[in-house]
């Protein structure tokens, strides 16, 4: 049979996973599905590879993959297959046929996230939402946001020990949202560092809490801040949107 390269669009609410990466100990996005294509393709070599690395706890509406396969089966075939064999916190929305160039991390040019941020606490959607405790000044969010457009090396908004080349993104969009209960933040760019988003939105709201000052904020975009450092918004506020190719 021919070997075709599929790709997968895949949804999950990331709050019991390790992860996107396969792991040693505990259950992961690309562990479960590569388990799921074994299941039903036991003969084959099973290689997923996903359009990024999420975090243990980051959740994702259009997460992106792709694998070669040998199969008989149709696309929607796949597709089914593959939920019968997940949990329900994992679904594959689509599954097609694409060119065998097709890289789900290489081919991407774009990259949408965002992050959720309430000031009223609920049992049911504490799960997809940091709880911001005290008052913020929406101004100091709105300017924080707009230093954060444009090409900048942000080795200070990533995880120290990210294994890049180099630490330059191209943010094409930043900016924050008011809801009826709280934030989002909506940020897209050409790629993203480890942490990154979390990084700037929990740095962004030390500023508008009167932690730090807009000034503080701008110096570590230009990585020149040596006194203070950023502040890690916890995970379950993220969400992977939308990978554009």
């Amino acid at each position: 049979m021919e070997l075709k390269n599929y790709k997968l669009t895949i949804e999950y609410d990331g709050t019991n996973l390790h992860g996107w990466q396969v792991q040693p100990n505990g259950r992961t996005v690309q562990g479960d599905i590569e388990s799921a294509f074994t299941e039903f393709s036991p003969e084959q070599k099973i290689v997923l590879i996903g359009s990024g690395r999420t975090d243990s706890g980051v959740h994702a509406r259009g997460q992106i993959a792709n694998i070669k396969l040998a199969t008989k089966m149709l696309p929607d075939e796949i597709r089914k297959a593959l939920n019968s064999k997940l949990e329900n916190d994992i679904w594959i929305s689509d599954c097609q046929i694409v060119d065998d160039d097709f890289h789900a991390r290489f081919s991407a040019k774009e990259r949408e996230y965002s992050y959720h941020i309430t000031t009223q606490f609920s049992p049911i959607t504490q799960r997809y939402e940091w709880w911001v405790k005290k008052d913020m000044d929406t101004d100091k969010l709105y300017k924080c946001a707009k230093i954060v457009i444009g090409d900048h090396d942000f080795t200070s908004f990533c995880k120290a020990n990210a294994e890049v080349k180099h630490k330059r993104c191209i943010v094409f969009i930043s900016e924050w949202e008011i809801t009826k209960t709280g934030f989002i933040y909506h940020i897209k760019a050409n790629r993203f560092l480890q942490h990154m988003v979390r990084f700037l939105v929990g740095t962004m709201v030390e500023v508008a809490r009167g932690r730090m000052t807009i000034e503080d904020f701008e110096q570590f975009i230009h990585g020149l801040h040596s006194t203070l450092s950023v502040f890690r918004s916890p995970a379950n506020g993220l969400f992977l949107e939308r990978i554009i190719y």
